[in-house]
């Protein structure tokens, strides 16, 4: 994303805080655990799942939607390519969050 929008600062989250451990998950040792066999193992027998409270799924979920119609406004594809000139457009005219 840098190189596709290079004038703008990106922040990766979680930054660090006060009680933080860590710089960030794009560099967590235990997101790198996750794989898709493991998600399918958990989508097929349900163990480890985690459960979320109602109110915050309810926001993630107009979060999410309000991303993907966005993305569908601009008719964008979604899925990243090889040809970062290309995909410029996508980031085009975006302020901050």
């Amino acid at each position: 994303m840098r190189q596709a929008a290079p004038g703008k600062v990106f922040i990766e989250a979680p930054t660090a805080g006060n009680s933080a451990t860590c710089k960030s998950c794009a560099h967590c040792p235990w997101m790198a655990m996750n794989s898709l066999q493991n998600l399918a193992d958990v989508l097929e027998s349900g163990r480890n799942t985690i459960s979320v409270d109602e109110t915050i799924r309810s926001k993630a979920v107009t979060c999410i939607d309000r991303m993907l119609d966005f993305a569908a406004s601009r008719k964008a594809n979604v899925r990243p390519s090889a040809d970062l000139a290309a995909e410029q457009t996508l980031f085009a005219g975006l302020g901050p969050a």
